[in-house]
């Protein structure tokens, strides 16, 4: 047997495509046009941070944390982690802006990237020797939101490090599969292998991010499919339990095509509703909002509040903070390409 391991772990590793899994891949394709037709517009950078709040949000959500966009959003703003809910936000940020350089690198992922990731995952969490390294001890699938309701038995750890190298000699295999249904087997497998004693949901979703960039897939890094995936959490601690006792990837795989197309559309709409907003606000709101950002951010650069208004242009937000300037409701500090604002 090719893959050994994983054989004997009741682990499939063949890929699966019926008739449902085209249909959501195929609805997968109508989201993209959207998402081509803005890459390198104003409202591209809007997209890509309301993505990366989601996906941060979702996939801690996912794993029991509390905190939702709007307190994520404040922690990824802040120059300090309190508490362990914060740090977990932290630190997936830091793992999500670091899987963004490796979809950059022409290098095939390896397992050293895989474990990097769980470092940045797990960072201050855990304890340093279970830190970006495959687990010594037995664990266990839990569901966070049922009282830690065991979900699955996982692999005695002396059969992981021997499971990843098939995992990885698999990745090599399917290398020119479909990126969605490879992407989506690889999560399921690395799942089922549970590689580390804590981080693996966070950092098998990541890989599965990076898996899709890396392909070619720009879709990807405006789609956080946490979100329908922390949706519909039970169905998906079902389907993982469902691809063991059926051997077969198909549902799993499935299911992770639903919740990408899923929160696909609904990152589609949210982009609708940013460019129908930007187009519809007078100058009397821009400037309102330009006020509220300064109470909310003490000093600001012309390039912060570009960020914050992705579809006005920069000429036009100078006039504003003009305006503001002039009616004595904003100051002005410096000069030039170093001046700041901030509110009076």
């Amino acid at each position: 047997m090719k893959y050994k391991i994983l054989d004997s772990l009741g682990i499939p590793t063949e890929l699966s495509l019926d008739d449902n899994i085209v249909h959501w891949l195929m609805k997968i394709g109508e989201c993209r046009p959207f998402f081509e037709e803005h890459l390198g517009s104003p409202l591209e950078l809007d997209l890509l941070r309301k993505a990366k709040v989601r996906a941060i949000t979702y996939s801690n959500q996912i794993e029991g944390n509390s905190l939702d966009e709007i307190k994520v959003d404040g922690v990824l703003r802040a120059s300090s982690s309190p508490n362990t809910e914060a740090k977990e936000i932290q630190n997936y940020h830091d793992a999500l802006m670091f899987v963004e350089e490796l979809a950059k690198d022409k290098r095939a992922v390896t397992q050293r990237d895989f474990c990097d990731i769980q470092r940045l995952v797990t960072a201050g969490l855990v304890r340093e020797d279970q830190l970006g390294r495959y687990r010594t001890i037995c664990v266990s699938i839990a569901n966070a939101e049922k009282d830690n309701e065991i979900i699955d038995i996982l692999p005695e750890p002396h059969f992981v490090e021997e499971a990843m190298n098939e995992l990885w000699l698999w990745l090599e295999e399917t290398k020119d599969r479909n990126p969605f249904i490879r992407a989506f087997a690889f999560h399921f497998i690395a799942v089922a292998i549970h590689p580390f004693v804590d981080g693996n949901g966070r950092t098998v979703r990541l890989m599965q991010h990076l898996l899709l960039l890396k392909s070619g897939e720009k879709i990807a890094s405006f789609v956080p499919s946490e979100t329908a995936i922390m949706r519909t959490r039970d169905q998906y601690y079902f389907k993982i339990r469902q691809v063991k006792k059926m051997n077969s990837l198909a549902s799993i795989i499935e299911y992770l095509a639903k919740c990408f197309y899923e929160s696909a559309v609904e990152a589609t709409h949210d982009g609708r509703e940013l460019l129908a907003s930007a187009h519809k606000l007078s100058p009397t709101q821009r400037r309102d909002k330009i006020l509220k950002y300064a109470e909310n951010h003490g000093e600001f650069t012309i390039s912060e509040m570009q960020q914050e208004h992705q579809n006005v242009t920069k000429r036009t937000l100078e006039r504003d903070l003009d305006h503001l300037i002039k009616n004595g409701q904003i100051i002005a500090i410096g000069q030039n390409k170093g001046r700041k604002y901030k509110h009076r």
